[in-house]
């Protein structure tokens, strides 16, 4: 599952690759797409209660922007501001340039990730060792103009290899600076780490549980966590992924006969309607007729100390899956009677930061004409405990609030946080209490 169009912190890859583009003045090439996307979307997108059928009327409502469209880019972000007329996350328009990145991890640009913000675009990630980490862009920095116009929600920062594009950029110290960047491939890919921030205390970085996840080399980094007593799992900005990677997390910390959810798709609606003649009054209606087992890979080993997860508006759709079954299950085992019961020996589990973005659907991507692809929502999700988060953001245990992004060098108020719970923890149990 993807990162959401409707996440507060929304993230864009300043990209361009090789591929050609596929609509300029090429009106008959949109109505080709625009065809297929429309019945794939009636053929296969699924919302309990959602009628499809409406996004010929949202189209309709879009077209003069599409019909401006000069670009591929463009021609994307004028259909997905009809799709987000459905008002829920995961269904959204993706060019074959989108989905080689996705595939690859590779692309070519200046390598940030920025999201709107007063006076301009506020960047969030410079990808190391591209274009921007080697001009001396940084997290923090606020891009004002791009090629000497004034940034808004339409810029567009694409170009092809060997481009320049001319930035001008407020450093967070308010100085302004001018810069010209020549575009180039890059990898987008990031290592997950973990680090001992304290004695017997780990942080746990997962960036996604999308493509990028390596599921080996997060073995060889859980290994080394086993010796903490402590652990903070990072999840912040982690917008999601496929779910199988979650459930490959999410074994270290449960057992596998625990449940983690329930996925409502268009089968268990099948199966409710044929045995109760009628419309569910509710979704939890529909868990016992859903059809998919939501459980954690069976490891090895498996963590049992103090956990604190962190999130904020970028910890999306797995990742909020994970945390919300965490904060159900951590803790929870099955007893001889196949009874869940609490283990006194399993430490406790908080979560802490900011509001996570409340998108959760399972989905999936489909190619429709001319090497476009379309994710499209073929299920809801409930948490084992009968709640939906989608459009329901996690609340944290302790809430932390900060900028959208933490700056180099500042003190981060959530690992802070963390750590003082953690320190409670220690003085209750010396206390005996």
């Amino acid at each position: 599952m993807k990162l959401s169009r409707l996440l507060p912190i929304t993230l864009l890859v300043v990209t361009s690759s090789a591929f050609a583009q596929t609509v300029d003045k090429k009106p008959e090439v949109k109505a080709e797409i625009l065809e297929s996307l429309t019945s794939r979307i009636e053929a296969s997108a699924f919302v309990p209660g959602v009628d499809f059928k409406k996004f010929r009327d949202f189209l309709a409502a879009e077209k003069p922007k599409i019909d401006e469209a000069k670009n591929d880019e463009e021609f994307r972000n004028s259909v997905n501001l009809a799709l987000r007329k459905f008002g829920f996350s995961h269904i959204m328009l993706a060019t074959p340039k989108d989905m080689n990145q996705r595939t690859t991890g590779k692309t070519t640009g200046i390598g940030i990730t920025s999201v709107i913000a007063e006076g301009g675009r506020l960047i969030t990630r410079v990808v190391e060792d591209s274009p921007a980490s080697k001009a001396g862009l940084e997290v923090g920095d606020v891009i004002l103009e791009v090629d000497g116009k004034k940034v808004d929600e339409k810029t567009i920062m694409v170009g092809d290899e060997g481009t320049i594009v001319k930035l001008r950029v407020k450093k967070s110290n308010g100085k302004k600076f001018d810069f010209a960047i020549t575009r180039r491939p890059f990898s987008t890919i990031q290592k997950d780490t973990i680090k001992e921030i304290a004695p017997k205390t780990s942080l746990l970085t997962i960036h996604t549980f999308d493509r990028a996840y390596d599921a080996k080399a997060v073995d060889e980094l859980m290994k080394s966590v086993m010796k903490s007593d402590n652990l903070i799992v990072d999840l912040r900005l982690n917008g999601g992924g496929a779910v199988v990677n979650l459930f490959h997390l999410a074994g270290y910390f449960l057992d596998s006969d625990v449940r983690m959810g329930s996925m409502l798709n268009r089968a268990a609606l099948v199966k409710f309607r044929a045995e109760n003649k009628r419309e569910p009054a509710d979704l939890k209606e529909l868990i016992p007729f859903a059809t998919m087992k939501l459980t954690a890979v069976d490891q090895e080993i498996g963590f049992r100390g103090n956990l604190v997860i962190l999130i904020n508006g970028g910890t999306g759709s797995a990742s909020e899956i994970f945390t919300a079954s965490l904060r159900e299950q951590y803790g929870k085992v099955v007893n001889e009677k196949g009874e869940e019961e609490y283990d006194p020996k399993i430490g406790q589990l908080n979560v802490v930061g900011q509001n996570s973005a409340g998108a959760v659907l399972f989905s999936t991507y489909n190619p429709i004409a001319q090497g476009f692809f379309v994710q499209l929502p073929i299920a809801d999700y409930l948490t084992s405990g009968g709640v939906r988060l989608e459009a329901n953001p996690i609340a944290p245990d302790v809430m932390v609030e900060g900028p959208p992004v933490q700056l180099p060098g500042k003190p981060d108020k959530a690992i802070e946080a963390a750590l003082s719970i953690f320190e409670r923890i220690r003085l209750r149990k010396e206390r005996g209490g």
